[in-house]
């Protein structure tokens, strides 16, 4: 029988974590001597008046981008946080509901009103004329959630996991739990997960019912003994949830998609449960990196802080529809700070907040939490500037570190295992 970490060990490793710091905070004799606290406010200097625009999708058809419209929420905040920082930046919101055509109008706005760079925070195929559009005017673009097998415009930078380092997390995962013959299902044209010998098996709303049926007939046959889920957070949440009542010993591994709010939610609507063993992949960059007595902790620690007042802020409006920006604070993420807060980077580098200058800067930067970033370092010399080894395997909980602003949905927090711990 293959050897499975338990929820109960990934939390107790959760707890260990937290026990740590709380020793670093009383004074224990064997803790880490205190540190300066990371600033709220960041300070970037060399450069002033900088612009950067940001392209949302507040609705879209399923893998369009709709479901990182809270997590963007974090690009605001790093314009909220550098300006309290001294560090005038603007940023501009473009909202292109999903749609090709508005996505090239929204970045060509956006490039018309002058911006020094451009985070495009969502994904799908939507979006790939539109960064064409942006390299063709010589505007750098972060896209922190972009998941393509189509290869990069010049000036294009992803900062998520890379197609080829979501495979390689979900096999170090898979070969931690001693399985190695997947059922991979893929939806909405998200890219599959190169494991297994069997091809992808295609989700359709229509189609969920046959696929449990042939997922537990293969596993009862022992001719699959895990599940692959690739889509986007609505159709794995539904996936999910219907396997969790056929097959509900048979470990589950998880594209990124599955760390958005979206995904707790859909599996809630779909009558499943988030107290179940989920594994997923990406960057350690959650609320649980606040958890320890490192560099990179404090620097997360003060991003959240941050979000805790922008969020009781009256006066801070999103710039998308003036709405309090506490409305979409619960959800905001730190990929998209730290776009935006590359961009800013880059332009006080070049000493310049035109875009060519912008683009020229940003290849030579290597960013991390010396640089005010809250998540993994990131290093623009290549197109995917997230470092492969950034990437692993992150386990899901539902208990809440409390760091960041109530919302309404369901929560589940990410976080890497350190702590081999026993076999369950």
């Amino acid at each position: 029988m293959a050897r499975t970490r338990t929820t109960a060990l990934s939390l107790a490793g959760l707890a260990l974590v937290a026990s740590t710091t709380l020793a670093a905070c009383t004074g224990d004799d064997d803790a880490p001597p205190p540190r300066e606290p990371a600033d709220v406010g960041l300070t970037v200097t060399g450069v002033d008046d900088v612009s950067i625009g940001v392209l949302v999708s507040t609705t879209s058809a399923a893998g369009e981008g709709s479901d990182y419209i809270g997590p963007s929420a974090g690009a605001e905040l790093a314009g909220y946080r550098l300006r309290l920082g001294g560090t005038k930046v603007k940023v501009t919101v473009a909202d292109d509901r999903g749609d090709a055509d508005e996505a090239e109008t929204g970045v060509q706005s956006l490039i018309d009103q002058g911006v020094s760079g451009i985070v495009v925070a969502t994904t799908g195929a939507h979006v790939l004329p539109a960064l064409e559009t942006a390299s063709e005017a010589g505007v750098p673009v972060i896209a922190p959630y972009l998941r393509t097998q189509d290869e990069l415009p010049d000036g294009v930078y992803v900062t998520g996991p890379s197609e080829d380092a979501i495979t390689a997390s979900v096999e170090q995962a898979m070969q931690a739990d001693e399985v190695s013959s997947p059922l991979v299902i893929t939806a909405d044209a998200a890219p599959a997960p190169a494991i297994g010998t069997a091809a992808p098996v295609q989700f359709t709303g229509s189609a969920l019912d046959d696929i449990v049926d042939d997922a537990t007939k293969a596993v009862e046959d022992k001719t699959v003994d895990s599940v692959v889920v690739s889509a986007p957070a609505a159709s794995q949440g539904a996936v999910v949830a219907a396997l969790q009542g056929a097959v509900p010993d048979v470990p589950l591994y998880l594209t990124p998609e599955a760390l958005t709010p979206e995904f707790a939610a859909a599996l809630d609507s779909s009558s499943g449960t988030t107290s179940g063993r989920f594994v997923s992949v990406g960057a350690p960059a959650s609320d649980s990196s606040t958890l320890g007595s490192t560099a990179a902790a404090d620097s997360a620690a003060a991003y959240f802080a941050a979000l805790r007042l922008a969020a009781g802020d009256e006066s801070f409006t999103s710039s998308l529809d003036g709405s309090p920006f506490s409305a979409i604070a619960a959800d905001a993420d730190l990929p998209s700070h730290d776009a935006v807060l590359a961009l800013v980077r880059a332009a006080a580098k070049a000493r310049s907040a035109v875009p060519a200058d912008v683009a020229k800067a940003l290849p030579t930067l290597t960013l991390g939490t010396k640089q005010s970033l809250a998540g993994p370092g990131l290093d623009f010399s290549s197109p995917y500037a997230l470092p492969a080894d950034s990437v692993a395997p992150l386990y899901a909980t539902t208990q809440d570190p409390g760091v960041r602003p109530v919302g309404d949905s369901p929560v589940l927090t990410w976080f890497e295992l350190t702590d081999d711990g026993n076999d369950a």
